[in-house]
């Protein structure tokens, strides 16, 4: 059983896929009803634009464009894409993303499909829609047809306009991707050539070039990948013939790390002259047994208190197909499978870790206190040092006398750390200073305050 993808993702932009014109000149955005409220979406295709987009601009050469051809007649014909020149081997685009090709010519027609290995879903707007509107003119194009003596008026136009947070998912299906599977009338293979006839009666063949036969109307091998050849079948009178396009298993894995860079990193999109780049602000992935986005009706967003939260990830969790699920309960199986000798060699085990672990823990926070108290007794000694060395710049900047007290004790009174209050008297102010940080510099301010007045008073 192969183990798929599947990814949920928020991300936040503006109305990128317009819709059909309103009365003319309003350029509408797509809509829809979502829980009671109109909102506004961005459609798969618009998704598998931007994600292709990215991949050609990241990885130009493996996600070069698929060369198309239109088909059919008159009113019927359609561009599709050219599998007669392209296949899944040659083209990530089409093994990527799917494909239908349809020929038809009088009466006789013959189609192949292939299944999309990777699935999106809409981008659903998460904020409502209430009905923004903005008024848009060409004035930079008329005012240059004015200087060049034209007579030109502007062109106005409305667009609707939404910004809002959008919610989208996507799947890859490991069993599809890098596999492709035909019907032919029948096969030839020549000299390096391989010709697969896909409808006689409408001439309609596809050739293959530089092709190793390694098996004889069975294997071939092309560019380092494989094509398979069997029979329809058992029945004698079927003729017609399988093909199966293998891609190696390096170029896969290379497609699959490729798509889920593009989607993690952000998607290139531009829409009406507006480039965004639609980047996940949340994304959840998983590996899932069934190819199918298990997360996304569960993920939502709401606002709290005015803030943004995510929620339903709990839910998304206790899906089945999710194989981490799987994977715990093989664990715990396996336990009880143990034999009872072992079952209880495990519990003693597990009981003399927690008892180690009781023992370590009252020595840590012991150990941390002492470390606080430690660097708790270097800052106050920082302080008094710093208080300290202020008063004497300040003193000496402002020729006030470094003399404290009646007996004219020196400022090294200061760099006593046990001593908790120092009378401080310049000429005639007297300030009561202490060791608390706060105390002494509101009293070391209040006193150069007193003593600076009063030294502009004498100057007076």
């Amino acid at each position: 059983m192969n183990k798929h993808i599947t990814l949920t993702m928020i991300f936040e932009a503006s109305a990128l896929n317009r819709d059909e014109k309103i009365g003319g000149n309003i350029l509408s955005i797509k809509k829809l009803k979502y829980g009671g409220r109109t909102v506004s979406f961005i459609s798969k295709p618009a998704i598998r634009h931007y994600l292709f987009e990215t991949l050609h601009k990241n990885e130009p050469q493996r996600w070069k464009p698929t060369s198309v051809k239109v088909g059919g007649e008159r009113e019927e014909k359609v561009v599709q894409f050219d599998i007669t020149k392209e296949d899944i081997i040659t083209s990530a685009e089409l093994d990527a993303f799917g494909y239908m090709y349809t020929h038809k010519k009088d009466k006789e027609a013959t189609t192949i499909t292939r299944k999309a290995p990777v699935g999106i879903t809409k981008a659903i707007g998460l904020d409502p829609y209430e009905g923004d509107m903005a008024f848009y003119s060409n004035h930079d194009l008329v005012k240059r047809a004015i200087h060049q003596g034209e007579d030109a008026t502007p062109n106005p136009y409305n667009k609707e306009e939404h910004i809002s947070f959008y919610k989208v998912s996507f799947t890859i299906d490991t069993d599809v991707l890098g596999k492709d599977e035909w019907i032919v009338e029948k096969f030839n293979f020549n000299e390096g050539k391989l010709t697969l006839t896909i409808s006689e009666k409408l001439k309609l063949d596809k050739t293959i070039e530089n092709v190793k036969e390694e098996k004889k109307d069975e294997k071939y091998i092309y560019n380092n990948n494989t094509i398979e050849i069997e029979k329809c079948g058992n029945k004698k009178e079927v003729t017609k013939k399988k093909v199966t396009f293998i891609v190696n298993e390096e170029e896969k894995k290379k497609r699959i790390k490729d798509i889920l860079t593009a989607i993690k990193d952000g998607l290139y999109a531009q829409s009406s002259g507006e480039a965004n780049t639609i980047i996940p602000l949340f994304l959840i992935a998983g590996i899932v047994k069934v190819p199918s986005p298990v997360f996304h009706p569960y993920i939502d967003l709401v606002r709290e208190n005015g803030k943004i939260k995510i929620i339903g990830i709990k839910d998304c969790l206790e899906n089945s197909w999710l194989y981490e699920e799987v994977e715990e309960k093989q664990k715990e199986d396996a336990k009880e499978e143990l034999q009872p000798g072992e079952k209880e060699k495990g519990k003693n085990e597990e009981l003399e870790k927690e008892e180690a672990e009781k023992k370590q823990q009252p020595e840590q926070p012991q150990q941390q206190q002492n470390q606080q108290s430690q660097q708790s007794q270097q800052v106050e000694k920082n302080k008094k040092e710093a208080l300290r060395k202020v008063y004497l710049w300040c003193a000496e900047k402002l020729n006030l006398p470094t003399s404290i007290g009646e007996g004219g004790e020196n400022l090294d009174k200061l760099k006593n750390p046990t001593q908790e209050k120092i009378k401080v008297k310049i000429k005639d102010t007297e300030i009561e200073l202490t060791n608390n940080w706060d105390d002494f510099i509101n009293g070391f301010l209040e006193m150069i305050t007193k003593t600076s007045d009063k030294n502009k008073n004498e100057k007076t």
